[in-house]
């Protein structure tokens, strides 16, 4: 697993509904999309429309919200339907009421798991949002004083959806991120085991929200560990893999001490690194002795890290290569049956995910990946032997390569004009990216995604290790 923590005190796009990153969250308010929103949850808040106005395109936000309804006069059906006819397929929650709106969305979410009338697709990608939410929350706060309801509602829905829809893994798969916050791995874990204990026939509903809350709560013990040794670039001493080793001993601990958290989930938070034959840690377990539960979450665990992009790493593997690592190493690390279930998940959606996006893949000198989070962009004047940056402005992230680096934000760039990007996030280590821009084009939203291109210099740079290690 990596680490890149936010600023608990920063309100993120990550925390958002929508799925994606938007520059509204600079203005203080978050997207929210509205087709198969429950009007429950909406009517919870104030809710408000966006107008774009005109005349500043040099503003960091051209935007205006207003209030459409403050549940006095709540949300209807009828409304709903207007706002859709008239094109409007997101409204905005302020970013003050993201927690209440959060809740609210948490105790419902797994009847629209389960609603028939909701596409699987949207349905899965809602419960990732939502559990996506609930994570960057328990992190910030790993007593877990306020975890029990949220984590079993987020669970309940997780487990909803696989039993209600044959292909849920498939849509869960497709929602999935692979940037490198804390939060995205614990729920691809999580989305990722539910079908895969499925899969080996467990049916029970309450044991499949248990074996979710274990995935989601496998790797709470990083949050004890420095994010400088987690980051860190280039091998580990032996005294730092020692440290980062410690974490599922100190994951157990957290866990034992909540009076809600099964044991189920504390037991596989301690034995997630576990093999097959002994070589793993802390305990060196073998075969029978390590709960099943932990076997699956041993091969959920090593795919997400051998897939995800890593700041310490030259990149991430295909879902193919992850695989062939995977069975290299049954059965000495991983238990044969979990790989067998794994495979037969993985076939008809990574496999084939691979060859049909081979062509795009090839086209591209480099692999990207999702890389959400706020960042600080300035332009470079042309007009000097030395160039020096123009005023900032406000943009968020997208992806990122070893090649460039995809923009959102509210007003379009000239292609060919040279800027600097600074993400703001507490571990990056850089100073800055600096490219061109290449790609200018508006979205569905009103906002632009903008594409840059890295210097040579700087793609030497972003250059990192592949593979799946201790972090």
């Amino acid at each position: 697993m990596s680490v890149v923590e936010i600023d608990n005190n920063t309100p993120l796009a990550e925390c958002g509904f929508s799925g994606c990153a938007q520059p509204s969250v600079r203005a203080g308010f978050l997207p929210v999309p509205l087709q198969h929103m429950p009007l429950s949850v909406l009517n919870t808040v104030p809710v408000y429309v966006k107008a774009r106005t005109t005349g500043n395109r040099n503003a960091v936000f051209a935007d205006t919200y207003s209030l459409y309804t403050a549940g006095v006069v709540p949300l209807s059906e009828a409304d709903r339907e207007r706002l859709i006819s008239n094109g409007i397929r997101f409204v905005y929650v302020r970013i003050a009421d993201q927690r209440r709106l959060q809740r609210a969305l948490e105790s419902c979410l797994a009847s629209v798991a389960g609603d028939p009338e909701v596409p699987v697709s949207e349905a899965s990608a809602l419960v990732y949002e939502t559990s996506f939410g609930l994570m960057n929350e328990v992190l910030s706060d790993p007593t877990l004083r306020t975890a029990a309801d949220p984590l079993r509602h987020v669970c309940e829905a997780i487990s909803t959806l696989v039993v209600c829809h044959q292909n849920a893994f498939s849509h869960l798969f497709a929602a999935a991120r692979h940037d490198f916050f804390t939060a995205t791995h614990l729920v691809n874990v999580a989305t990722w085991i539910v079908p895969l204990a499925y899969q080996l026939g467990c049916k029970d509903e309450a044991e499949l929200i248990q074996i979710g809350q274990a995935g989601l709560l496998h790797d709470l013990g990083k949050v004890r560990v420095s994010s400088e040794i987690i980051n860190k670039e280039g091998e580990l001493t032996d005294e730092e893999r020692g440290e980062i080793r410690r974490h599922p001993e100190i994951g157990h601990e957290l866990l034992a001490t909540a009076d809600w958290c099964s044991e189920l989930v504390a037991t596989v938070a301690l034995q997630h690194h576990e093999h097959m034959d002994g070589s793993g840690y802390p305990h060196q377990l073998k075969s029978d002795a390590i709960h099943f539960v932990s076997r699956m979450c041993a091969v959920a665990d090593a795919f997400d890290a051998m897939t995800a992009v890593r700041p310490y790493k030259d990149r991430a593997l295909s879902a193919a290569e992850a695989m062939a690592i995977l069975q290299s190493e049954t059965p000495d690390k991983f238990d044969p049956r979990v790989m067998a279930a794994w495979f037969r998940l993985m076939v008809p959606n990574g496999a084939a995910r691979e060859e049909k996006d081979t062509s795009a893949r090839e086209r591209r000198e480099y692999p990207r990946f999702r890389f959400r989070c706020p960042a600080v962009v300035r332009i470079l004047s042309s007009d000097a032997q030395t160039p020096c940056e123009r005023p900032e402005f406000e943009a968020t992230t997208h992806n990122l390569s070893r090649g460039g680096i995809g923009l959102y934000h509210a007003c379009p760039l000239p292609l060919g004009c040279r800027v600097r990007v600074y993400p703001q996030v507490r571990a990056w280590t850089r100073e800055y990216l600096e490219g061109t821009v290449v790609r200018c084009r508006e979205t569905s939203e009103g906002s632009y995604d903008i594409g840059v291109e890295f210097t040579p210099e700087c793609k030497a740079l972003t250059r990192r290790r592949a593979g799946a290690d201790d972090r």
